[in-house]
């Protein structure tokens, strides 16, 4: 279990350190309107994504060991092109009605490439979970990779061998890496699995979206909290000061990086003990872990001079500092929502969860259309602080009253980091111990 978490920790500390690199690649050659235009295609793709993920999602680890290969690759495949083909019509739709909607959540020109590589990442996000549910997570891993790892050389490729400083030069990349994705995944699946057995597929898949509707509509509203501002800001402020701010954006929420990698311990814990103190317990000692490591993470952030952003990213985003401030209380709010999000879920409680997203979501509503069209992307950024710490404060809430916590619990000591220490050898040795049996 360790070495696992360890690979997958490496896998996302070299996807973060990559996605930096292609941020810088893209402020200094791009620029702040090319990466606004690579915001809104990333945001509108994510959103196929959600709809995809009601049955080729995570509920696919669930199922992986439920049911034959055969019986949820062939619904997954289907459900995807159904997808695909309802927003191409729903785009049509708008386009015809709506041209002004149209216009804001879809950058001109790249429609096809927007269907496009929604299909592909939902084709290498379905591989990707049936190998996790099958518990290839070294292979899994060793994928990741190599897609993460393609996907910066042909972008690196674009911008210095052919000279192409535009946001298609990504897009391309995106293609080639996807499909890499897709394609090393497929091939690891089929060569293990054998043959395909697709009887009762139709079955599996009603029982996949009956058991997948409640994450679904969790990650709508999820998703609605932190993007919903892209498409306002790009409405009152256009793409350059939607580029600045999704810098601001891709690092303050990369130092989710610390939340992630804790909380894997503490969900493979909590989803297979009976022992509800024990969950508080490891819970509340793992939250002011998090807590604190990001806490210092954005600190550091924050202590960078200004003028090192505008030489970093050059001069378009001078003003990315200002905003990493803004959303700092927002990221740390994410780290201990990513605790609680962990727990209630592994308690089997994703309800919670749910409605802590709907809290958050109307006090996104109610700010991003007040704050964006005078302040532009500050706005955005203060309305996205102030929905992850309502979010929070709705879970510590339900946290409370169920688990009767003291706020004196939640206060960090000296005590504090050797307990971490000893609840998280626990916390592996119970993981490891369940695995094996």
């Amino acid at each position: 279990m360790l070495k696992k978490i360890i690979g997958t920790t490496g896998t996302r500390v070299l996807n973060a350190l990559i996605s930096l690199v292609i941020l810088l690649l893209i402020t200094n050659k791009i620029g702040s309107e090319g990466l606004g235009v690579i915001a809104l295609i990333m945001v509108d793709i994510t959103i196929i994504q959600l709809f995809v993920d009601l049955a080729a999602g995570s509920t696919l680890i669930y199922f992986s060991s439920r049911a034959g290969l055969g019986q949820l690759i062939l619904p997954a495949y289907l459900w995807t092109g159904t997808v695909i083909l309802f927003f191409f019509l729903l785009s049509v739709f708008i386009w015809t009605v709506f041209p002004v909607v149209y216009a804001t959540v879809i950058p001109e020109g790249y429609e096809i490439h927007i269907l496009m590589l929604a299909l592909l990442n939902a084709l290498m996000n379905t591989h990707y979970n049936l190998l996790l549910g099958r518990e290839k997570i070294k292979v899994y891993n060793i994928i990741f990779t190599v897609q993460i790892t393609v996907l910066l050389c042909i972008f690196l490729y674009g911008i210095f061998i052919i000279h192409d400083e535009t946001p298609v030069s990504y897009i391309r990349a995106l293609y080639i890496a996807y499909g890499t994705g897709t394609i090393l995944g497929f091939y690891v699946l089929l060569n293990k699995a054998g043959r395909l057995f697709i009887s009762g597929w139709k079955n599996v898949l009603r029982r996949v979206i009956n058991y997948g509707i409640i994450s679904f509509l969790a990650n709508i509203l999820n998703i609605g909290n932190k993007r919903l501002s892209f498409y306002v800001l790009r409405y009152f402020t256009g793409l350059s000061a939607l580029g600045v701010y999704n810098a601001g954006v891709q690092l303050t929420e990369g130092l989710r990086i610390i939340g992630q990698s804790i909380s894997l311990v503490q969900f493979s814990t909590i989803s297979n003990t009976k022992d509800p103190d024990y969950a508080k317990h490891l819970t509340i000692q793992l939250m002011k872990f998090t807590v604190m490591l990001t806490l210092g993470a954005v600190l550091v952030l924050i202590a960078i001079p200004e003028h090192a952003y505008s030489l970093l990213f050059s001069k378009d985003f001078t003003d990315v500092k200002p905003i990493i401030m803004a959303l700092s209380p927002g990221v740390i709010a994410l780290a201990a929502n990513n605790i609680f999000s962990h727990y209630f879920s592994g308690m089997g409680n994703p309800k919670i969860n749910m409605r802590a997203n709907l809290v958050g979501l109307v006090f996104t509503l109610l700010l991003v259309f007040t704050l964006v069209p005078f302040f532009g992307y500050m706005g955005a950024a203060i309305s996205a602080s102030v929905s992850y710490i309502s979010t929070v404060i709705y879970q510590y809430i339900v946290f409370k009253k169920a688990t009767k916590t003291a706020f004196s619990e939640w206060m960090p000591g000296k005590k504090d980091f050797s307990d971490f220490v000893i609840l998280t050898k626990g916390a592996l040795r119970k993981s490891e111990a369940n695995t094996s049996s």
